[in-house]
């Protein structure tokens, strides 16, 4: 009813308006919102990548050590960090924190077998330790106290690759898999200072990132202070850095001025990719809400054009009784059923666009994934009711302006 009674009102008003520029408006709007909601989408859809939880893309950190010289072969020299080097390094700008690597000194051997200690079957070991902070690990098996004599053990990914691909494979020996080699238990004897213990060793993960044998950092210091020779200091061989931007262009500037400096940037082009692949998403979203600009400020000149040409009649409306709330309504409502319409087609051409990229996707290991398009869904309803509240605002600003005719 209230529809028939406002259908003559609807087309008295909307006889002025341009079609052209209402179509230049949707097709602006169109181009600007598709590419701001794909680049959104893009964003929600790898952000697993960036999470701790995945091995792909973490908080850029790299491994540093000195090179061995010809003198330290000789015993000459040594690639210890002192004190001032390692100060030197943390106030870099590009740094955000830093740690040492804590070696094990004393003796270590470990027994392969049920309960053999035959020298076949036995190898001459290392450790290491970080700061457990820096192993992104939530793994409950990470622990270790004096009262305790399983030590959890971390080793390179590699190393289980070079058996499983190289040795196993020449050898004609069982492949072994990572749930597998989890559940073995091996004898690690730890000797020094004159005394001599046994333990039990299992490892408990393996480290994509950090190239060495690690244990809990509670086991090395209370190793180290047991079984170690007395020492002032524990000599710092190998740094591990977090950089807040791993394409800093201090970064390579500061090493390059350190040639006796390695660094093992093996994650450096994974940082560099995440960094920039950021970088990219910003870009893409930043030049969709550019093009949007341009749409809003059509549709506003628009507004001004229609209120313009229609002053007149308007302005006898009011004077016939007419609010200026309902002279606005039929412009609200076209605004908000083009807005609709343009929100639904840039979703269109969102979801054919990840269906383009999804199986690029899952050559990384991301598979069945719905919250990027689900949450694409809930911000353009969002980004659609603030742009059509805008506009909304906007016309009753403008037939709130007009003057009523005075009648002489």
């Amino acid at each position: 009813m209230i529809a028939k009674k406002q259908l003559p009102l609807l087309k008295l008003l909307l006889r002025n308006i341009s079609i052209l520029q209402l179509a230049g408006y949707a097709l602006a709007a169109l181009t600007g919102i598709s590419i701001l909601l794909a680049g959104f989408c893009f964003s929600k859809d790898i952000h697993p990548l960036f999470s701790s939880d995945t091995r792909l893309f973490r908080e850029e950190r790299m491994v540093i050590n000195k090179k061995v010289s010809a003198l330290a072969t000789l015993g000459m020299g040594n690639t210890f960090f002192t004190s001032q080097e390692i100060k030197e390094i943390e106030q870099q700008p590009f740094i955000r924190s830093l740690a040492g690597f804590t070696p094990s000194r004393f003796q270590l051997r470990a027994y392969f077998g049920a309960n053999s200690y035959t020298p076949g079957l036995a190898s001459d070991l290392f450790f290491e330790s970080v700061p457990d902070e820096w192993l992104d690990k939530s793994n409950s098996k990470w622990e270790w106290n004096e009262n305790s004599r399983l030590i959890p053990v971390i080793i390179p990914q590699d190393y289980l690759n070079l058996y499983n691909f190289g040795f196993a494979g020449s050898q004609g020996l069982p492949q072994i898999s990572e749930g597998i080699i989890q559940q073995l238990v091996f004898r690690i004897v730890v000797s020094g200072n004159g005394l001599q213990e046994i333990f039990d060793g299992q490892i408990v993960d393996f480290s994509s990132d950090l190239n060495t044998i690690l244990v809990p950092e509670s086991f090395m210091q209370w190793a180290n202070n047991r079984f170690a020779p007395p020492e002032d200091t524990i000599p710092v061989s190998r740094l591990i850095l977090e950089v807040k931007n791993p394409a800093d262009p201090l970064i390579p500037a500061f090493f390059s001025s350190k040639p006796d400096y390695e660094v093992n940037n093996n994650k450096g082009e994974q940082g560099k990719l995440s960094y920039f692949l950021s970088l990219l998403i910003i870009a893409v979203m930043t030049a969709g809400g550019l093009i949007m600009l341009p749409s809003v400020g059509l549709m506003f000149l628009s507004i001004n054009l229609i209120v313009y040409k229609n002053q007149k009649t308007l302005g006898d409306l009011i004077l016939t009784g007419y609010r200026r709330f309902t002279l606005s309504l039929p412009y609200c409502l076209l605004i908000l059923l083009l807005n609709l319409s343009v929100g639904i087609a840039a979703l269109g051409i969102v979801r054919y666009v990840r269906n383009w990229y999804i199986p690029e996707l899952a050559i990384l290991g991301l598979k069945n994934l719905t919250s990027g398009f689900q949450s694409t869904v809930f911000f353009t309803l969002l980004f659609i009711f603030l742009l059509t509240l805008l506009d909304i605002l906007w016309i009753k600003r403008k037939i709130g302006k007009i003057k009523i005719p005075v009648r002489g």
